[in-house]
């Protein structure tokens, strides 16, 4: 019997709606469950206190434990799902980690990591990928409104906003120590990141898709690929293979 809840661990940034256009691609009767971290207070907040252990454990108690599931967890949210799955009373039928950057390599982006992911991130809300100059947050924030991405001053805005959470998830993440889980890690082709590290702390299964950390949730071609790949575990027929 195949798995019926594919339950997702969804930080923000990007609208909770990309998860249901995925789920159409996905075998029929899959049920979706998104929990949300933007939900929790110590999360949204950027409480220096907020613990991954801590937010896992708020998550738990939200659960069916009857309920066989396939749990994914996107960017900061993975490893939230990691923890996760170490506290269920029953484990989920796999854990898989969306371009999501494990503790032991975890570290404070930098300016340059930050323009770069902004950039990558107001594209992918518009649904119109560019390469956008980001050698200086100036020139990129001119150019994102060259292409009617919105004012300047509005854009700067966002951009302190997603470093600020940036900075937040890389602290969180950095604090802590993974459960040892099997997990299955997908990175895409533009990843944040270059070794996502989680082959230091758990058994780890290696997946490739295409887009970027943004765009393989957002872009048509990116999200028919992610489908294909969680429907290994929702399937009946290969569930056991």
């Amino acid at each position: 019997m195949g798995v019926t809840e594919l339950c997702v661990i969804h930080p923000g940034e990007l609208s909770p709606l990309s998860w249901p256009r995925i789920v159409r691609h996905l075998p029929e009767g899959t049920r979706l469950r998104v929990l949300e971290l933007e939900a929790l207070n110590g999360y949204w907040e950027h409480d220096p206190a907020a613990t991954v252990t801590g937010l896992a454990d708020r998550l738990r108690v939200t659960l069916d434990p009857r309920i066989d599931r396939l749990l994914v967890g996107w960017g900061v949210g993975g490893v939230i799902a990691e923890a996760l799955a170490a506290r269920m009373a029953v484990r989920p039928r796999r854990t898989i980690l969306l371009d999501t950057v494990a503790p032991y390599v975890s570290h404070k982006p930098s300016d340059a990591d930050l323009r770069r992911s902004y950039a990558m991130l107001v594209c992918a809300r518009r649904g119109r990928a560019h390469l956008i100059p980001t050698d200086t947050l100036e020139t990129m924030l001119e150019r994102l409104a060259e292409l009617g991405f919105g004012a300047v001053d509005i854009l700067r805005k966002g951009y302190f906003q997603h470093a600020r959470a940036h900075q937040f998830n890389a602290r969180l993440i950095a604090s802590h120590q993974p459960s040892g889980v099997p997990v299955t890690v997908v990175q895409p082709t533009g990843s944040l990141y270059g070794d996502l590290g989680w082959h230091y702390s758990n058994p780890v299964e290696a997946l490739a898709s295409g887009g970027d950390h943004y765009t393989m949730l957002t872009a048509p071609d990116h999200t028919v690929q992610l489908a294909l790949l969680l429907s290994r575990w929702l399937t009946p027929s290969l569930v056991a293979v």
